[in-house]
């Protein structure tokens, strides 16, 4: 196992202060309703543009670093044909960036990953007030987005994350067998665990699993235990100093980019691991309050007391922050 999702060195120089790509990182930083991804593991790396959900473009390193390789979905590419493909860092310019987001604009609520102001706006401005726009005195700030573990292959997988997985899949089998009209059917068909929304680090040098749920999303919410439980456990099987090397290098170098505030302080580990539900503009009158709580029990008589113990949940909205959420 490992995690490091740490951008090489030649890579991430393009988008480093007086790199070719630097007008990139003021193109995005200065437009609310975009954000970056930066992902590295043994088969991939890359920098991508999001609009919300929407990935709008993503570069990826060849052998030579003065070349890369740009790609997009099918419908963007054929917006802006010419953008795509190898080319030289220094042929890069905004202007297809921009007609790729005027074509989404122009979709205005019609546009389900952002312009509806539901999941993907709420989780886009999450992690922009956290990341990219973050302050020296932030509670938190996100080290990680769309966070998955590396394995050294796919026997050690198996081994390690199939097993978890398949426990998780058996209690959401129990829970569609113990009513399939409250909870839903055949739960256990399901993708569970594929990526942690956000792995974030607080002031108090604790690293916070955080998963990202938009009011609207009912089932998603009280079914959410499930989702933190098997990242919690996923992540708790790290060795501590292989998790806390990690954070600390994708730290210092989103830092040094400007993609968390270089003057936040970071503190020791504090050894903890803390799984965290966010729910953006809640609703008061949904059912899934009480039935998140119901399913959280049942999760404790077949796993344990201790279950997602210190687990912290709260509600999100744009004026009003952080508060909390439930009865936690």
């Amino acid at each position: 196992m490992y995690y490091d999702r740490t951008l090489t060195d030649d890579f991430a120089k393009h988008i480093m202060p007086g790199g070719q790509l630097r007008w990139l990182y003021d193109f995005v930083k200065n437009r609310p309703d975009l954000d970056f991804l930066v992902v590295k593991n043994k088969d991939v790396e890359a920098i991508s543009i999001y609009r919300g959900l929407t990935r709008i473009m993503t570069i990826k390193p060849t052998r030579n670093t003065g070349i890369v390789n740009i790609d997009a979905a099918p419908t963007y590419k054929e917006i802006a044909k010419e953008f795509f493909g190898v080319k030289s860092v220094s042929s890069i310019t905004k202007e297809p960036i921009e007609l790729i987001i005027n074509h989404l604009m122009a979709n205005g609520i019609k546009d389900w990953y952002y312009g509806n102001k539901k999941e993907g706006y709420y989780q886009n401005e999450l992690s922009r007030k956290h990341g990219i726009c973050s302050s020296d005195d932030s509670d938190f700030v996100i080290i990680d987005k769309e966070a998955v573990i590396g394995y050294k292959d796919e026997s050690e997988k198996k081994q390690l994350f199939s097993s978890l997985q398949d426990g998780y899949k058996e209690l959401q089998r129990k829970i569609s067998e113990l009513d399939s009209k409250r909870y839903g059917k055949d739960l256990d068909k399901k993708a569970i665990g594929n990526e942690l929304d956000f792995l974030a680090l607080n002031k108090n040098g604790d690293i916070q699993l955080i998963e990202y749920k938009h009011g609207s999303n009912t089932s998603g919410i009280y079914l959410s235990p499930l989702q933190i439980g098997l990242y919690y456990d996923n992540f708790s099987l790290l060795p501590k100093k292989v998790l806390h090397d990690g954070i600390t290098r994708m730290l210092e170098q989103k830092q040094r980019i400007g993609l968390i505030n270089e003057n936040w302080k970071k503190q020791e580990f504090s050894g903890k691991i803390i799984p965290v539900l966010i729910i953006s503009n809640s609703n008061v009158k949904s059912s899934a309050c009480t039935k998140f709580y119901e399913i959280l029990e049942f999760c404790k008589k077949y796993k344990g007391s201790d279950f997602l113990e210190n687990l912290q949940t709260y509600s999100y909205t744009t004026d009003g922050g952080l508060v909390p959420w439930g009865n936690i």
